[in-house]
């Protein structure tokens, strides 16, 4: 009977052992399940990126704003395009570096954000979200440059709204519901409320992708009648500018951007052989006939993109430096050896190859800062809201050259330098705060 008893308690500490073990599992597992539901924290933000971005757009803000004052005519061969220009290499100025600054910017960025995205809403999600980032790009564009090349007409030269052509007429309907969208996205980030915050970036997005897509329609109609002309053009005559471009080569990118670094190597590779023999033997022409060379050129434009997410890839590896220099020797011995044609207007692949090793060469440059924190980073600030300071600018552009032209071209250079470093006081201050609030625009 006391064997039996003692067997029993042994039993039941063993019972009580394997239950206490068995608890022990389930709050660990408990314990790494709440660990793994907890969200991802936000990844942070590249500074080297930031600071190449913010000087881009530093330089944006000065080619736009500066020579609307008569005191800096001396700066007009730095902005000024093709050969026009300050010449860097034959057909390639000075100014023409920074719009494949700021495209090569968004390749630096564009895989990251594409895995961040899948990650959280599943792939096809995330290709829809970009493309309709590029796609609101192009809308932006297109609702700008309808203002600059026709409707502002409405208000300053007494022309009727109904005697402009449909492109413009479009342009100028969605340039309004974009400006209303855009303020009423930006009084959202000030309220504490998510679901007001996302209605309002989706109504600003989406008016602009719509947009965006009318673009694209009314570039292709205006392509057509390039190579063949109309008896009447109704749809054409359409510019493509800046932020177009930049839409269209992130759209043509897309579909690459899951290859790995050596795929997407390879494919800019046989773009740049293809497009290099199409335009040394008659598609240049045509190209150059569209500003920034519209659908033809988007494909160099794109391939530019791609080359950013290449090096944002080899950013700590040796062949960094070994590609940089290798796309920078090829691109200069065609150019200036065999007189291959570089040209921003119309974007030629040499073009495209040239300042896609001037940027990688110079990122290169701002990575080797990259642990090196400043008190007030002053580029760092410029280049966090990129989207908003270019609408800015154009805004602030077209506001001063309408309706102060005249007064700023014959103001002295003691009037003119305290406008200016009043301008870009207010954009650093514009910029600071919504750093210092953690408040992006994105679209």
């Amino acid at each position: 009977m006391k064997n039996q008893t003692i067997e029993n308690e042994k039993k039941q500490e063993k019972q009580d052992e394997e239950i206490i073990e068995n608890l022990q599992v389930d709050e660990k597992q408990n314990n790494d399940y709440k660990q793994d539901a907890k969200p991802a924290k936000t990844k942070e933000r590249i500074l080297s990126i930031d600071r190449f971005r913010g000087l881009c757009f530093f330089a944006f803000v000065c080619s736009y704003i500066l020579p609307l004052f008569g005191v800096f005519d001396f700066l007009t061969p730095y902005v000024e395009h093709d050969k026009n220009g300050f010449q860097i290499l034959p057909g390639v100025s000075f100014a023409d570096l920074f719009v494949p600054m700021f495209i090569f910017v968004i390749g630096l960025t564009i895989i990251r954000s594409f895995k961040s995205r899948e990650e959280k809403v599943g792939t096809r999600k995330a290709y829809f979200q970009l493309a309709t980032r590029f796609l609101a790009l192009i809308g932006i564009g297109y609702a700008f440059n309808g203002f600059e090349n026709g409707w502002a007409d409405v208000f300053f030269n007494d022309v009727a709204f109904n005697n402009l052509a449909i492109v413009t007429q479009v342009a100028a309907i969605f340039f309004w519901l974009a400006l209303a969208g855009l303020i009423i996205y930006i009084i959202s980030l000030f309220f504490k409320n998510e679901k007001f915050k996302d209605i309002s970036n989706k109504i600003f997005v989406y008016t602009l992708a719509i947009a965006g897509v009318l673009a694209i329609f009314f570039l292709l109609v205006s392509t057509a009648e390039k190579i063949t002309a109309p008896a009447q053009s109704k749809f054409g005559g359409h510019e493509w500018d800046t932020l177009q471009n930049i839409g269209l080569a992130g759209l043509l990118a897309l579909p690459f951007i899951r290859y790995d670094k050596w795929g997407r190597l390879i494919i800019c590779g046989l773009s740049f052989v293809g497009l290099t023999i199409l335009m040394q033997n008659g598609l240049f022409p045509l190209a150059n006939t569209i500003l920034e060379g519209g659908f033809i050129g988007a494909f160099s434009w794109s391939t530019i993109l791609l080359l950013g997410s290449i090096f944002a890839d080899l950013k700590d590896d040796k062949l960094y430096w070994v590609l940089s220099s290798l796309g920078l020797l090829i691109s200069v011995v065609l150019i200036v050896g065999y007189d291959f044609i570089a040209a921003k207007r119309g974007c030629t692949p040499v073009f495209a190859l040239f300042t896609a090793s001037v940027a990688s060469i110079i990122w290169g440059g701002f990575n080797f800062l990259e642990n090196i924190n400043f008190k007030f980073d002053f580029l760092k600030i410029w280049g966090s809201n990129a989207i908003l300071t270019y609408i800015t600018t154009l805004i602030l552009a077209l506001i001063l050259d309408t309706f102060l032209g005249d007064v700023l071209m014959s103001l002295s250079v003691w009037a003119t330098i305290p406008i200016v470093l009043i301008i870009f006081a207010l954009f650093t201050l514009m910029n600071w705060l919504l750093v210092r609030k953690s408040k992006y625009i994105r679209i």
